[in-house]
């Protein structure tokens, strides 16, 4: 839900959804620090202050990245739209290379368009292609770990502590 929160600025101005706070100050990288740390002095999600901190700055970071590779055409088009990311600085930062469709929401029937049912099915099946590759992987490193042979110097090693007791 974290990452989610960046595009809470939709709500901030009334008239949904079109304002012009929208990718704003809160798609920065001020505020994700801001936010990490103060999420991470009400409540620590891991052992230690920084670790917390990290975890809720990946978790808001993630939208960040994601907007900055989302544009109006796939591939080096440069059509991305920008976000502050150094904010209070107002230049605006976008990859040339954009790998997802922007969402439209310039009123409340464009959030139901075909479009982005297009743009959210491609973002589920990018993504969802890319989580299931990362937790194969990460399960084989898991394995890989504790199904290691002995070696026969450290089982030798092994054999003669036992015989010295």
């Amino acid at each position: 839900m974290l990452a989610n929160a960046p595009d809470l600025d939709l709500f901030i101005t009334p008239g949904f959804p079109g304002n012009a706070l929208h990718r704003g100050f809160t798609h920065s990288l001020t505020v994700a620090i801001l936010i990490s740390l103060a999420l991470s002095c009400a409540w620590r999600i891991a052992a230690g202050f920084w670790r917390s901190a990290i975890l809720y700055f990946t978790a808001y970071g993630s939208h960040l990245l994601i907007d900055l590779f989302t544009g109006t055409q796939i591939g080096w088009t440069k059509s991305g739209s920008g976000i502050p990311l150094f904010w209070p600085w107002p230049q605006n930062f976008s990859s040339p290379l954009i790998l997802i469709f922007g969402i439209h929401h310039k009123d409340f029937a464009a959030l139901f368009s075909l479009d982005n049912v297009w743009s959210c099915t491609y973002e589920l099946l990018t993504f969802g292609a890319i989580t299931v590759i990362a937790f194969v992987l990460w399960k084989r490193k898991l394995k890989s770990r504790t199904n290691r042979p002995t070696s026969e110097a450290s089982a030798h090693l092994l054999s003669k502590l036992q015989h010295q007791k």
